[in-house]
């Protein structure tokens, strides 16, 4: 008879480990001395990084920024306007007769910048001692006057500039002088938010008008006299007013048509000695013209004659405040 073979594993019996840990003052005492030795390092070497700042600060102070061959002698500034080297110095603060080390040229680009009439600015150093400035600043078209608002035309405090792309933004102080000579747009009615400054203007009607002057400007660029005024009269009209103060109703499109229109009529009327008062260039053909009355031929006017409608009044004013 066989036998049947088998096979038992035996099991371990689990051990049990016993941990101790011994306490005692001496050994804690040991821990807190190896603790404090750590800690006194750290501070040492925190101190040694400190005073090696601290020097070399001191040390690159005396061969920056205290070396006179390093002081600033020259602001070399560039710009497509009139912004000059005091202004500059007046808007960011930097010291004419400091190092060139002391300016911070981030600080002063993010300074200028800040202006809504400064496109942007590049600032850098040319050792030993020149500071150069390039900037790019908006180039305004015309004046923006809107009463509602209580933006006032060539007012450095009340009034606002725009662009050819139709940005508005403040008159600063380097832009009093050239402005006096720009055109003006006039807006009789305009909610918040039409005339943000820094931002593109959000009126239909003042952007045609804006276009118009634009306009104007080339067609008339070789004629003495243009486009003084030009005023949203509704939204499908402008009313304008020439430097001569001849009072023109032009539409809201086909603006190059109408300009050719008018530099003809300006021409026939010097030709003629027939000073015109108002012209109507809506119409394509039979364009209505009202001649000044009078014997003598009258001279050229800086005032629009009289109007019986607000806007006319308000362009008149404007003309006597150039």
């Amino acid at each position: 008879m066989l036998k049947r073979k088998t096979s038992r594993v035996r099991k371990r019996r689990d051990s049990k480990q016993l941990h101790l840990k011994v306490s005692s003052p001496r050994i804690f005492g040991y821990s807190c001395l190896r603790f404090c030795g750590k800690g006194v390092k750290l501070v040492g070497l925190g101190g040694l990084l400190v005073g090696a700042g601290w020097g070399a600060k001191s040390g690159l102070r005396k061969v920056f920024i205290d070396n006179e061959e390093f002081r600033l002698e020259a602001i070399e500034l560039e710009s497509n306007g009139p912004i000059g080297v005091e202004d500059f110095v007046r808007v960011t603060g930097v010291d004419p007769a400091g190092s060139v080390f002391a300016v911070t040229l981030s600080a002063v680009r993010k300074q200028l910048e800040a202006y809504p009439g400064i496109l942007d600015v590049d600032v850098s150093r040319r050792l030993p001692g020149t500071l150069k400035v390039e900037v790019r600043e908006r180039i305004p078209v015309a004046w923006l006057e809107c009463r509602g608002l209580e933006i006032l035309a060539r007012d450095v405090e009340r009034g606002l500039l725009v662009d050819e792309e139709g940005v508005v933004f403040p008159c600063e102080k380097w832009w009093v002088d050239e402005a006096k000579r720009l055109p003006v747009v006039v807006v009789m009615e305009g909610v918040s938010g039409d005339f943000e400054v820094g931002k593109r203007m959000r009126h239909r009607e003042a952007e045609r008008a804006l276009d118009l002057v634009c306009l104007s400007r080339r067609m008339l660029e070789e004629e003495d006299w243009g486009i003084a005024v030009v005023g949203v009269q509704n939204d499908y009209s402008l009313v304008a007013a020439t430097t001569g103060g001849t009072v023109v109703t032009f539409g809201m499109y086909d603006h190059k048509r109408q300009v050719a229109d008018l530099l003809a009529l300006e021409r026939f009327s010097r030709d003629t000695n027939r000073p015109m008062e108002r012209i109507n260039l809506i119409p394509e053909r039979n364009i209505p013209v009202i001649f000044t009355t009078g014997a003598e031929p009258a001279p050229a006017r800086k005032t629009a004659p009289a109007a019986e409608n607000r806007l006319e009044r308000d362009i008149r004013a404007i003309l006597n405040r150039s």
